[in-house]
């Protein structure tokens, strides 16, 4: 009875060493972050689950056009369908970091299936001459098994400390540009797939994030701040 009752009292503890755990280590690493940014007056743009082809290469034009370097963590199975759109990222100098391969979340999915899913997604871009041991988890989840994992393969982990909540309701460009102005710079949060059919009556997906960068990009040039890749902080 006894050996059943720790037992059972121990179950707690376990659950929150697999979720705290990894959380905690998200939040410093954002907190990390945050004092970079503001030291070096930096913002970072970053751009996830691409490539697309109708939203990644006007972005990359937009880039381009204000010479700045930014950081995308590309899914697994869309650099499989879109190559050109990979050696044109690592061609034109930004970034490119692993965002699993099909996009799986480690708090819903079994150990095992994201294991997999991690280690493809780093294969895929390591394949195209990315950086896939620079990687963004999906919806920022891990657990301690993901954990022990990214230590065995070496991941550097790239947190976000504003979120644009360009995937789901769509904040406002100004107050992006106001956060961003108060931190001293940041870590943006965006993503460049193609479709989204969420909230069908917003602006659509690419014109947005096209009109956010944009925006980020200019407020920078006005204001000083520096437009560099994560890995830069």
């Amino acid at each position: 009875m006894l050996i059943f009752s720790m037992a059972v009292g121990l179950v707690p503890a376990l659950v929150l060493l697999w979720f705290l755990l990894p959380f905690s280590l998200r939040k410093w690493g954002e907190a990390r972050l945050d004092r970079r940014c503001l030291a070096g007056r930096a913002i970072v743009l970053t751009y996830d689950d691409g490539p697309g082809p109708g939203l990644t290469p006007p972005l990359l034009d937009l880039l381009a056009e204000y010479g700045a370097r930014a950081s995308f963590h590309v899914l697994g199975r869309n650099a499989e369908l879109a190559p050109d759109l990979m050696r044109r990222l690592v061609a034109e100098g930004h970034e490119v970091g692993s965002h699993t391969q099909d996009h799986a979340n480690a708090w819903k999915s079994s150990p095992l299936r994201f294991a997999r899913d991690l280690a493809a997604g780093v294969k895929t871009v390591d394949a195209f001459g990315g950086q896939g041991r620079h990687f963004r988890p999906p919806f920022g989840k891990m657990t301690l098994a993901g954990l022990v994992q990214g230590l065995a393969l070496g991941l550097r982990y790239g947190w976000w400390t504003v979120d644009s909540r360009d995937s789901w309701d769509r904040r406002p460009i100004a107050d992006v540009l106001a956060e961003l102005t108060r931190r001293g710079g940041g870590v943006v949060l965006m993503h460049d797939f193609d479709t989204y059919t969420r909230a069908p009556s917003l602006p659509s997906h690419q014109d947005h994030v096209l009109a956010l960068t944009r925006s980020i990009l200019d407020m920078a040039r006005r204001e000083g701040f520096r437009i560099i890749p994560l890995s830069a902080l």
